[in-house]
C-alpha cells in the first residue's frame, strides 16, 4: 500500500510547498455559503488535514494560514484551539500549532475503544430498530458509498453512523465516538484512496446485518469491518514511518511571495 496521499482536486499532499497550493484550492471551495469566518477557517482547516495536504508533524504558522486563506489571524486561532479540542492539532510551547501525529500503538489503541463503544451504541440501536430507520441507512449507504475522496467522504460517512448509532438520542455516546474517529479521519481516507483491492469496502453487508434483526449478527459484521480498516490504518502507518525516516522532514508552509 502506498503511504501517499491524494489532496484535494488530485494534488499530492506531500507536494513541495508543504500544502500551500492545496490549502489555497479549499479556500477558494469554502468561500462562499458560511454564517461566520470562524466556521469557514475550521473546515478548511480541518479538511486540509484530514486530505493529507497538511502532514502530521507540520507545523502550522498562523500569519502564514491567515495569509494563504484570506482573513486574518484571530478566527485561524479559534480554528487551531477548536482543532486542538478535536485532536487533530496540537500546541508546543517553542513550536506552537502542529498537526498532530498518531503512532502505530495510539492508532490501535483507539480502535479498540471504537469496537467497545461502537458495538454498544449498534446494540442500543438495534434494541429499537424501525422499519424507517433501515430505510434511511440504506439512503445514507448508498450515499456514502458514492463518495471516494475529501470533506464529502467524511461528511457522508459521519452522516450514515450518526443515524446507526442513534446520534439524536444518544449524543454522548456519539460526541465520544466521533472524537475517536476524527483522530484516525485522515489516515481511512488515505486507505480509502490508495489502499488495495481487497480492502473496499460498502455499507450494504452492515446494513443488511442489521435490517435482519438479529444482534449478533450485525456486531460481528461491525466488528470485523473496524478490525479490518484499523490493519489498513496501522499499514499505512507503518509505510509513513519509514517513508520519513527516508526523507526530509515535512516542509513548512510557505506563502507564496
Amino acid at each position: 500500500m502506498s503511504a501517499q496521499n491524494a489532496a484535494p482536486g488530485g494534488t499530492t499532499a506531500a507536494s513541495g510547498d508543504g500544502g500551500a497550493a492545496a490549502l489555497k484550492q479549499l479556500a477558494g471551495q469554502h468561500a462562499t455559503g458560511y454564517r461566520s469566518v470562524g466556521v469557514m477557517v475550521y473546515d478548511i482547516l480541518k479538511d486540509a488535514i484530514l486530505n493529507g495536504a497538511l502532514l502530521p508533524g507540520q507545523k502550522l504558522r498562523q500569519e502564514t494560514l491567515a495569509e494563504l486563506i484570506g482573513v486574518s489571524r484571530l478566527p485561524v486561532r479559534s480554528a487551531l484551539i477548536q482543532l486542538e479540542a478535536d485532536g487533530l492539532v496540537e500546541f508546543h510551547d517553542r513550536r506552537g500549532a502542529v498537526v498532530k501525529s498518531l503512532s502505530p500503538a495510539q492508532a490501535k489503541e483507539v480502535y479498540d475503544i471504537r469496537v467497545l463503544l461502537e458495538v454498544e451504541a449498534l446494540r442500543l440501536t438495534m434494541a429499537a430498530l424501525t422499519d424507517d430507520r433501515v430505510a434511511r441507512l440504506r439512503e445514507l449507504g448508498k450515499a456514502a458509498d458514492r463518495q471516494q475522496e475529501g470533506s464529502d467522504f467524511v461528511d457522508a460517512r459521519t452522516e450514515f453512523y450518526a443515524e446507526l448509532y442513534d446520534a439524536e438520542q444518544r449524543p454522548v455516546l456519539w460526541e465520544m465516538i466521533e472524537q475517536l474517529r476524527l483522530k484516525v479521519g485522515r489516515y481511512v481516507l488515505g486507505w480509502r484512496l490508495v489502499g488495495d483491492a481487497e480492502h473496499s469496502h460498502t455499507h450494504e453487508q452492515l446494513i443488511e446485518a442489521v435490517a435482519s434483526g438479529d444482534a449478533d449478527r450485525a456486531v460481528d459484521v461491525l466488528r470485523d469491518h473496524l478490525v479490518g480498516v484499523r490493519d489498513a490504518v496501522l499499514e499505512l502507518l507503518e509505510a509513513e514511518s519509514k517513508a520519513a525516516d527516508a526523507a526530509a522532514p515535512a516542509s513548512r508552509v510557505r506563502a507564496p511571495r
